[in-house]
């Protein structure tokens, strides 16, 4: 099942994404939830996969304008330096932990949205990258069990402005551009997409493939971040977790091949989705 959240004419709502279109379910699960979060929190996924069996679409595809997978989300959690191929093209050591940073919401457009180019640096990357979206409530939860705790996966380009990155100790500066990076189109549920241990992760700007990579490269597992995060933190239902981006990146290339306005990028993970934008000038 996919779930997605959009506007039509100033309507926001949720739903499920079919192939022919969207089926909302905004107030007409049992609680009435009003947003994709409410129904993650309220666990009435089932009852939604069960609206679906025999209900019509409401709106095609081209009808609605994408938000935000989850538009509010309580906490996003990004993985650094996470694929091994990365952390060489990188020139760095494979971590004993994981690097852990926050991104905030509105740091990302949606599916069909536009990046800003930062306005005070040149250096703007691209990193595609899995996202896990939290279902149920998590606090100390073992590695074994983590996966029941996820609701499903999304897609993100965790935008990155280089030299900013680089200013100081912390990464935050230069991962929390105002609208510089892309989440969406939308949740895959985690039955739907299957083991998040191998999943094909591709990387487009302007139609160049330039990151080829597997979820089976991943230095720090699904299970072992969400299990690692909980620890710390009480993870809440919407709250998600981006893991990393593979090798071939922007600034791997000689020279470096950075974002510039006009520039279209697309991401796709296996079983998951694809997810497409644009830069536009800041």
């Amino acid at each position: 099942m996919r779930l997605a959240s959009f506007s039509v004419s100033g309507h926001e709502g949720f739903g499920i994404v079919t192939d022919d279109g969207i089926i909302e379910l905004t107030g007409r699960l049992s609680g009435r939830q009003q947003t994709l979060r409410d129904a993650l929190e309220a666990d009435v996924l089932e009852e939604a996969a069960q609206i679906s069996l025999d209900a019509d679409v409401d709106y095609g595809h081209g009808d609605v304008e994408w938000r935000l997978p989850v538009p509010d989300p309580e906490k996003i959690y990004c993985v650094g330096q996470n694929y091994a191929a990365h952390i060489t093209e990188m020139g760095y050591e494979l971590p004993e932990y994981p690097s852990i940073f926050a991104r905030f919401p509105r740091t990302f457009v949606p599916h069909h949205g536009s990046m800003v180019m930062p306005s005070h640096s040149e250096h703007f990357d691209y990193e595609g990258e899995l996202t896990i979206v939290i279902g149920t409530e998590a606090r100390h939860v073992s590695e074994a069990d983590a996966l029941n705790y996820v609701a499903g996966y999304t897609v993100c380009n965790d935008g990155s402005v280089r030299d900013w990155q680089k200013r100081g100790p912390q990464v935050a500066p230069g991962k929390n551009w105002e609208y510089s990076g892309m989440l969406g189109p939308w949740i895959t549920t985690a039955d739907e997409a299957g083991d998040p241990a191998n999943m094909a992760l591709r990387t487009w700007v302007n139609g160049e493939l330039r990151q080829d990579g597997n979820t089976s490269d991943l230095v720090f597992s699904v299970a072992y971040l969400v299990s690692y995060i909980s620890a710390f933190i009480t993870l809440m239902p919407g709250d998600m977790i981006t893991t990393g981006s593979p090798s071939g990146v922007a600034v791997a290339f000689e020279p470096p091949k950075w974002l510039k306005p006009g520039d279209k990028v697309e991401i796709e993970i296996e079983r998951v989705g694809r997810l497409a934008g644009d830069v536009i000038e800041g």
